[in-house]
This record gives C-alpha cells, sequence and structure tokens, in this order.
C-alpha cells in the first residue's frame, strides 16, 4: 500500500526545531523477501530518497485519527521516538490506515471459520523496495498539486485529478460532457470550465463548496440549474460567470446563491430578468452588456450594486414612446380568491414574520415569497399583471453602464389600484 502525501516529522527528543510539512511517500510492506521479516513502513521524502523504516508491530504507541475527516492523522512510534504527522486525501488516508489496521490484525478474521464465513487469506505485503521510478514520483509536479491548468486536450490526465486540487481550470479543450472526476475534488474551491462544449451539468456539481465557477462559452441553453438547489453550493458560491451560453432567460435558481458576489451573464440573448434577483443581497457586480433586455425589474432598483453593466441591450432611448398601461389596473377588480399558500404568505408578510432561515416556514411557502414580484410599497404580488416598461428608474448603483442615448426603463408590479397611481 502506497500513499502520496505531506508529512511533518518531529523527534520527540529534541525540542523547537523547525517542523514543515514535506511531499512524501509512505508505504506499507515488509523490509525483505524473508518471510519473517516484520511489516514495516517507509517514509520517503526529497530530502531522504532511500528513506526511512519503521516497524510496526509493538512499535506503535498512539494512532491519532481525530481529524480524519479532514484527511489528517498522527503516527506515534516508539522507536525511533518519531511522531509523524500527516495530511492527505481523506479517502485515501482511511484506505492506508485500513491496511495498517490489517497489518496488526494479521489480515485474518477473528474467531473460527464458518460455512458462510470462511477465515480469510492472511495478509501478504509486498517486499519494500526503492526505485527509480518510485523516487521519481516526488518530483513530479502534478504530485500534491493544489493548481491545475489544462488547455490542451493532450495535457489532459489519464489517471485522474490530485485529490488535494483548490483550483482547477479546463478551458478551450473541445469539452462536450462534464467530467465526473470533477465531483471527487471535496477541497475544490476554484473551477474555470470556459470556452467548452458542455450542455448539461450534474446536480452533483452543487454538493461542491465552490467559490468561482466559470460556465462561459459553452453550450447551456438547455441545462435544467438544479445544481443550484444543493445546499452546499448556495453557502459557498461567490462568482459566478454563464456568459455566451446561449440563454434566452436568467436562470431562477440563481437566486438561491445566497452568497453571490459577482453573476456575469454577457453576450447571451436574454430578454427579462426574474424580479426574486432583488433577493441577492450580496450581489455587487452584475454583468449583463449585449443581450436584447428592453427593460429590468422595477425592484433592481432596491438592491445596493457596485457595477452594473446594461451596454448593449435594446434598452428605450430618450424620447421614446412608451405603452400607456394605467388604465390595465381595473383587470384587479375580478380577482379569484387567494389560494392557501398565497394566504400564508400574506401573513408572513403582515405579521412580519422572518422566513430568511430555512426550516422557518415550509418550503411551498417559501418559494412562493421568494419568486413574488414587488410592488413599489415592498408587498409581494402573487398572480398579479405585469406593467412593461411603466416608468424610469435609476438603479442604487455606484457605477452604471449603459448606452449613451438610452434609459433604463422598469416592468412594475403593483398590489392595489392606489399603488398603480403611483405609476408615473
Amino acid at each position: 500500500m502506497k500513499l502520496i502525501c505531506e508529512t511533518c516529522t518531529i523527534n520527540r527528543t529534541v525540542t523547537g526545531g523547525k517542523r514543515a510539512f514535506v511531499k512524501t511517500i509512505l508505504a506499507i510492506g515488509k523490509g525483505s523477501e524473508r518471510k519473517t521479516d516484520e511489516p514495516k513502513i517507509m517514509l520517503i521524502t526529497r530530502g531522504n530518497s532511500s528513506g526511512i523504516k519503521y516497524n510496526v508491530l509493538n512499535n506503535i504507541s498512539k494512532l491519532f485519527t481525530s481529524f480524519l475527516d479532514q484527511g489528517k492523522a498522527t503516527i506515534s512510534f516508539i522507536t525511533p521516538s518519531h511522531d509523524v504527522q500527516i495530511k492527505s486525501d481523506k479517502v485515501q488516508l482511511q484506505a492506508f490506515l485500513k491496511v495498517l489496521k490489517l497489518v496488526f490484525t494479521g489480515g485474518g478474521q477473528q474467531g473460527a471459520a464458518t460455512p458462510n464465513q470462511p477465515l480469510s487469506a492472511p495478509l501478504r505485503l509486498p517486499c519494500l523496495t526503492i526505485g527509480n521510478k518510485k523516487s521519481s514520483l516526488l518530483n513530479s509536479p502534478t504530485i500534491l498539486a493544489t493548481k491545475c491548468v489544462i488547455t490542451n486536450r493532450k495535457d489532459y490526465p489519464t489517471k485522474g485529478f490530485s485529490r488535494l486540487l483548490t483550483t482547477l481550470q479546463i478551458s478551450d479543450v473541445k469539452l462536450s460532457r462534464f467530467d465526473s472526476q470533477i465531483l471527487l475534488l471535496q477541497k475544490l474551491r476554484v473551477l474555470s470550465l470556459s470556452k467548452n462544449c458542455i450542455r448539461t451539468l450534474p446536480r452533483a456539481l452543487g454538493q461542491l463548496r465552490l467559490n468561482e465557477l466559470d460556465l462561459s462559452s459553452n453550450d447551456l441553453a438547455t441545462c435544467n440549474w438544479e445544481w443550484l438547489l444543493e445546499s452546499n453550493i448556495q453557502s459557498s458560491l461567490v462568482l459566478l460567470n454563464i456568459s455566451g451560453n446561449g440563454l434566452s432567460f436568467l436562470p431562477v435558481n440563481v437566486i438561491y446563491a445566497s452568497n453571490l458576489e459577482t453573476l456575469m451573464a454577457e453576450n447571451n440573448h436574454i430578454r427579462k430578468l426574474p424580479f426574486a434577483l432583488c433577493t441577492l443581497t450580496r450581489l455587487r457586480i452584475l454583468s449583463l452588456a449585449s443581450n436584447c433586455i428592453d427593460a429590468v425589474p422595477e425592484t433592481l432598483a432596491r438592491m445596493r450594486l457596485d457595477r452594473l453593466d446594461l451596454s448593449g441591450n435594446e434598452l428605450q432611448t430618450h424620447g421614446a414612446t412608451v405603452p400607456d398601461l394605467r388604465m390595465a389596473a381595473s383587470d384587479t377588480q375580478h380577482r379569484q380568491p387567494s389560494s392557501l399558500f398565497e394566504a400564508a404568505a400574506r401573513t408572513v408578510i403582515l405579521r412580519k414574520i422572518p422566513y430568511a432561515f430555512p426550516g422557518k416556514l415550509p418550503f411551498t411557502v417559501l418559494e412562493l415569497l421568494r419568486r413574488a414580484p414587488l410592488c413599489c410599497c415592498g408587498r409581494p404580488c402573487f398572480n398579479s399583471k405585469v406593467y412593461l416598461r411603466s416608468k424610469v428608474v435609476k438603479p442604487n448603483c455606484h457605477y452604471t453602464i449603459i448606452n449613451e442615448n438610452h434609459q433604463l426603463w422598469a416592468d412594475c408590479v403593483y398590489c392595489s389600484e392606489r399603488c398603480s397611481r403611483k405609476m408615473y
């Protein structure tokens, strides 16, 4: 069993000294071909390519596994008096410690054999030898790497990615499908899949705790975006780039990324934005350049943005005539009675019940509150008519980019006739 990891060896007989983690190969085996030779653990580093061998049987005083879920463990040897601290991929480290446990138990099952559970064969360990191939692994730049950049198809790894990757970029290699090996990278925080041909994304992508995700210049027009419904990605995602994907609408599931600070959706075919975009209270940069947007939701004026880019859209020009929709308010006089979910949602608003935290309200009511458009008075409007380009708005933004001759018109909803009189 071989484990590629990082280790820090502490000599308990010496106080102080520098304690740094170095690239290491840990191996469990026999010291020689002799059957009587005891199992050993060999530690190979760049500074000691010949390796250090530690006896296993009756030579390990303690094995610390309290932080095994974080990929950390410590083996305390009796002779020599060394504590070997290990940092590695959690799954591989667990497999290594499992083999170590089998060495202690002899590899067989305890108790007498039964017809349904025969006694297993004794554990066979390989002989510990150091070859040029094994020692050269530590000199490879991909071993224990935390960053990987692939811009050429021939550089794509055939044996999978390092489990310690925190940054992965696979760009311009004509990748047609999402590589499921990426889902195994639990430490990954930055992922870029730009300039490929990806059409769908698995829901399991949302189980990664990504901070930055670049999906620009793909073919995600028919993607279902269900991966944004996973709690891990919702709480961790800070930057999302979905530019150049042929999108006809901005995916409404984006509103669940509650910590999103930067959203880029340039060079698409987006015509309308969801009213619920205002629920992204931490959003600071919104780039929607080169789309087909003719108006923004009125709730956009409530957002505190640092930068808003709407250049290259189909916004109305100065002095252009827009439809007079003031008489459309009469449509509300024949409204149907409110549904049970709508009545519950209205009660939440009237009684000012906090619903930002999950578990406070039933999921259906919470979804209704999140997606319902807001009137200018702040009340949600359920099943209300949308008044297209009903008024000019000024966004609460430090830096707004629009074409020189354009005005920013807004689509609005109104909860009552009194609010609708404030249209102009």
